[in-house]
C-alpha cells in the first residue's frame, strides 16, 4: 500500500515536464533493513531530499543531502544450534545529514547508470531492549529496557540508475552502510 503512496505522488509531481532546465531538487522514499545479531531483521522507511550542487547533466553529480529514517517497534527471538537464545525488541529514528558524490559514464542517456559515495553525519534516537540466555536458561546477559540517542559519521556506498521517462528524470538507488536501503526518487519541478 505504501508503493503505491509513494508512485502516486511520484507521478503527481512529474506531470510539470514543461521546464526547460533539469531540476536540481530530487525527492526519493523506500524501504530500508539491517540485519541484527540475532538473526532477525529490522524495516523501517527512509525519505530524502537531495540539492545538486553541479548541474544534473554532467558525469560528475556533487549533492547535499538530508534524509530521515524511522521503524516502528519489532521484536526478534533466534534459537541457536547449542540451546542459546536472544530476544528482545528495538526501535530508530535517525536524522542524516551529508555530502555525496554520484558519477555516470552517460549522464545525458535514456537510463544512466552511476556509482555513488557519500560522506554523513547522522543522529539516531532508539529505544529497546535484549537478553541473551545459555543453553541451561540462565541469562548470559539482560539489557534493560532504555532510550538512547548516538551521535556518528559514516560513509555510504551505492550504485544507481537515472531514466527519463516523459521528459520527467526518476532515479532508483541501492545503498549500503550499517543498513541498506532501495529508494525511488524523482525531481521536483522547481
Amino acid at each position: 500500500m505504501r508503493w503505491f503512496l509513494v508512485l502516486g505522488v511520484a507521478l503527481l509531481l512529474s506531470r510539470n515536464s514543461a521546464a526547460q532546465t533539469p531540476s536540481r531538487w530530487t525527492f526519493s522514499a523506500g524501504p530500508e533493513w539491517t540485519t541484527t545479531f540475532g538473526g532477525g531483521h529490522f524495516y523501517g522507511g527512509r525519505l530524502r531530499a537531495e540539492y545538486d550542487l553541479l548541474t544534473p547533466t554532467k558525469p560528475l553529480r556533487l549533492r547535499l543531502e538530508a534524509a530521515t529514517f524511522w521503524s516502528p517497534t519489532q521484536n526478534y527471538f533466534a534459537t541457536y544450534l547449542d540451546g542459546s537464545s536472544v530476544y528482545g525488541f528495538n526501535q530508530a529514528v535517525d536524522l542524516t545529514l551529508g555530502l555525496s558524490a554520484a558519477l555516470s559514464p552517460l549522464p545525458r542517456a535514456r537510463f544512466s547508470p552511476y556509482v555513488m559515495l557519500g560522506v554523513y553525519a547522522r543522529q539516531t534516537w532508539s529505544h529497546g531492549a535484549n537478553s541473551f540466555r545459555n543453553p541451561d536458561g540462565s541469562f548470559a546477559w539482560n539489557n534493560l529496557e532504555r532510550s538512547r540517542t548516538v551521535g556518528d559519521i559514516l560513509a555510504q556506498v551505492g550504485i544507481g540508475i537515472r531514466a527519463r521517462v516523459g521528459g520527467r528524470m526518476f532515479q532508483v538507488e541501492m545503498r549500503q552502510f550499517s543498513r541498506r536501503s532501495l529508494t525511488l526518487g524523482t525531481h521536483l519541478p522547481f
